[in-house]
């Protein structure tokens, strides 16, 4: 073999390679979607936009905002109740029937993935969420991804829209995390 082949066919290599390291890169870090968590994989609620894995991973649910668990909301009669914990119910409910899948879409300032979920008689995680009034639409930053589900939940009064609420952030923002 000469000389100049082997350089041939090893520059012919580091192109594969940089080519290759390049798409694991951009898989990474530029939103191509990849399956995160897969059909048995288990799974608990944080709260009500969030899922730990058992690896320890956490995602939070794209597109969506729930109350925080510590936070309360009115009803319509002007009584508080624990909307946050609720919210939380809600989602361990949805994801209990198994078979949960997740699509990432970006990872948040925490370093948890922002994923897409769906579960057992469950199409989309979130959007359900937000049907069902215990989850708020992010809006703009996500395309107003729910913003039909929460039209819906707001006009039939469930969840957080039967009284009085805080948005999330705002609440987040009042009362910050002490740990």
């Amino acid at each position: 073999m000469t000389r100049r082949t082997l350089i041939n066919q090893l520059g012919r290599a580091i192109a594969l390679l940089l080519v290759l390291g390049l798409v694991l890169l951009l898989n990474r870090y530029c939103g191509m979607e990849s399956e995160m968590i897969g059909p048995g994989a288990k799974l608990v609620a944080v709260d009500g936009d969030s899922l730990r894995a058992s690896n320890g991973e956490e995602y939070r649910i794209f597109a969506i905002d729930a109350p925080e668990l510590h936070q309360t909301c009115t009803d319509a009669k002007g009584k508080e109740w624990a909307c946050g914990r609720a919210a939380k119910t809600e989602l361990a409910k949805l994801i209990k029937g198994g078979e949960v899948s997740c699509i990432e879409k970006s990872t948040d300032k925490y370093g948890r993935n922002i994923a897409q979920c769906s579960a057992k008689g469950v199409p989309d995680v979130g959007e359900a969420m937000v049907r069902e009034g215990l989850a708020i639409d992010l809006g703009r930053q996500t395309g107003f991804a729910y913003a039909g589900a929460e039209s819906e939940a707001r006009a039939a009064g469930k969840g957080i829209w039967a009284g009085t609420f805080q948005r999330p952030g705002e609440w987040r923002e009042q009362n910050p995390r002490t740990n």
